[in-house]
């Protein structure tokens, strides 16, 4: 009897992991055919950082659900730091739905490089007050830190001048 309860756990472990890796594989997807559509993947690639700001809003956009799917409840600063942004965007998102605004929206980057990194940037900071920045050294909780600190350097670095740092227009 308990060789089911271990087989049937095991596929359900396998297929909750399966769909993170769906998830994920479609955000980095459509952040790569949005660049694609808009004629902004080049070589030598002059845009980078607002190439890597649009992967990380479609990064952004699956993390609410990832991280909501997690089976351990112990969630670090970095899992934090990946559903909070991910929420702006899906807010900012149906905020500008609401208003009529469909044709003029930048789903995964509705945020200026400013705004999302200075918002980010004070969610750092209390949840470092709060969490004392634990949370294990899960994947979730990595790509979020990664994101978290990619979004805070850009809110940073957004008070330099757009030419010097090739962010580009949005």
């Amino acid at each position: 009897m308990p060789s089911k309860n271990v087989a049937t756990s095991s596929n359900t472990l396998s297929s909750h992991h399966l769909a993170n890796a769906l998830l994920v594989a479609g955000a980095v997807g459509y952040g790569l055919w949005t660049l694609v559509s808009r004629g902004r993947v080049s070589w030598p690639p002059h845009d980078l950082l607002a190439n890597a700001y649009t992967l990380a809003g479609c990064l952004a956009l699956v993390g609410p659900v990832v991280v909501a799917r997690a089976e351990d409840s112990g969630g670090g600063l970095g899992e934090l730091l990946w559903m909070t942004g991910g929420l702006l965007v899906w807010v900012f998102d149906l905020a500008a739905a609401l208003r009529g605004n469909l044709h003029i929206i930048t789903w995964a980057t509705p945020l200026g490089y400013q705004t999302m990194g200075l918002t980010m940037l004070a969610v750092l900071l209390a949840g470092w007050r709060v969490r004392d920045g634990g949370g294990g050294w899960s994947w979730r909780n990595v790509t979020g830190w990664i994101l978290g600190l990619f979004w805070v350097g850009m809110g940073l670095l957004s008070f330099l001048s757009s030419r010097t740092m090739g962010l580009g227009s949005r």
